[in-house]
């Protein structure tokens, strides 16, 4: 790893956090402690809109799990993007069938779903959660298009803008190129 890449003044991380719904332990937890006054946790659901409303030519989503209101949710975020080009990457793309009426609209809705792993335990798979915008601006954390993971579990995950987010493009260009068949 460089130093420039790590001090670059043009680089942006924020925290992205899915809170439990209040009241809950962690929320109680989070009022004990008077440092947490000072510090602003960015929305999972308001980062994933900001990527996909900063998208101009590419949206990807790579996340392994989609329920029905994953498949509503990633459906608001490429209905909202002004990219061309909307890539879904599942580890199943066969839950795409499981989310009933949903399913079928997000399939509709984006260029190409890319189904990396499937259903055979002893396939390469992937566990990573990607939302990237044209490579400019990324989020890398925890969240699945799930129900829980958009309304209730503790979820975290980086918001990256500037020079750390060209890594997460190049292993997503390497996923789509692995899809394509292309030699790597």
């Amino acid at each position: 790893m460089t130093d420039d890449l790590i001090s670059s003044s043009t680089a942006k991380a924020r925290l992205v956090v899915t809170m439990p719904p209040t009241p809950s332990k962690l929320s109680s937890a989070l009022e004990q402690d008077i440092a947490s006054n000072y510090v602003t946790f960015t929305r999972t659901t308001d980062a994933f809109t900001h990527i996909a409303a900063s998208a101009a030519q590419r949206l990807i989503i790579m996340i392994p799990f989609i329920d029905r209101v994953g498949a509503d949710w990633a459906l608001d975020l490429f209905e909202q993007t002004p990219a061309l080009e909307r890539i879904l990457i599942l580890r199943d793309a066969g839950q795409l069938t499981s989310c009933g009426k949903a399913g079928a609209r997000l399939q509709n809705a984006v260029s190409r779903v890319i189904d990396y792993g499937g259903t055979d335990a002893e396939q390469e798979t992937f566990h990573a959660k990607i939302v990237l915008a044209d490579g400019v601006m990324a989020y890398v954390g925890s969240a699945n298009l799930l129900r829980r993971s958009k309304t209730t579990n503790l979820e975290c995950g980086i918001l990256l803008e500037g020079p750390a987010v060209h890594s997460v493009k190049v292993l997503t260009e390497a996923v789509i190129r692995m899809a394509d068949g292309s030699k790597i």
